[in-house]
């Protein structure tokens, strides 16, 4: 994916919100923040995009109006748009993704890298949350969802990137009964065989990750993979695991005004 350039495009509907219900927020209903949005993440895919969105936007407008909000509060606003990913949050969280609650602090995760492909295809994150079928299908896996969470609390206090890949492997396969990804099986074949720990799915979007050590000679990985997989499966990065939440950083208030 390419790097940050030029001055920012104007904000899609829910970062738009976020603006509005920010500044309701901080009792600042009556100022006008200036407000433009650079991203490079692809929508639709399950990567989280309209949350770092509305998490960024909403940020932004409290630094502009001198204060910062707290992981929850940006919690709070992302979720009265709609269910969001924990991502604002520094480390690993287990999260309520529709009702908000922070019900565990997990930990830091050790280093690792995710080669990150697609599927095809997009998935809009309100109407998936609102299939009549979700929860009771969510519930069926939830004896699986517990084997996962616990080998991967395991995995996060060992540091072992092996237990990691394995508890979301099983997370993997157990959401195929909700949102069916037919390269799955292949794609954690050819993954393992290449050197992967594990498999990662967005379950509420397109695409599949491999989990790989920091060291993983991913040209290689990448080579395999795409030989075995073929056309109807797309890379589209490699991404480094950081424990960080939302990073801001001052600039120069004349990049947003070039045209």
């Amino acid at each position: 994916m390419s790097q940050f350039d030029g001055p920012g495009d104007r904000l899609p509907k829910k970062a738009a919100l976020a603006v509005k219900k920010t500044l309701n927020y901080l009792g600042e209903e009556d100022r006008d923040i200036p407000i433009r949005l650079k991203s490079n993440i692809l929508p639709g895919k399950g990567m989280a995009s309209s949350t770092a969105d509305i998490s960024a936007v909403a940020q932004a407008v409290a630094l502009s109006c001198g204060k910062r909000l707290t992981a929850h509060e940006i919690a709070d606003i992302a979720l009265s748009i709609e269910p969001s990913d924990a991502t604002f949050f520094n480390g690993i969280v287990r999260f309520d993704h529709r009702g908000g609650t922070l019900i565990q602090q997990i930990g830091d995760c050790p280093p690792l890298k995710i080669l990150i492909y697609d599927c095809g295809g997009e998935i809009d994150t309100v109407d998936f949350n609102t299939r009549a079928d979700l929860v009771d299908l969510q519930k069926e896996n939830e004896k699986y969802i517990k084997i996962a969470l616990n080998l991967f609390r395991k995995g996060i206090q060992n540091g072992s990137i092996d237990e990691i890949g394995r508890a979301s492997s099983i997370s993997a396969f157990a959401n195929q009964k909700i949102l069916y990804k037919k390269q799955l099986n292949r794609f954690y074949k050819v993954g393992m065989q290449v050197g992967g720990k594990g498999i990662i799915c967005a379950h509420s979007g397109t695409v599949l990750g491999l989990i790989v050590s920091a060291d993983g000679d991913i040209e290689n990985m990448k080579q395999s993979i795409n030989e075995y997989m073929g056309r109807d499966f797309s890379y589209l990065d490699s991404v480094e695991i950081i424990n960080q939440g939302i990073i801001d950083r001052k600039c120069d208030a004349n990049e947003f005004d070039k045209e």
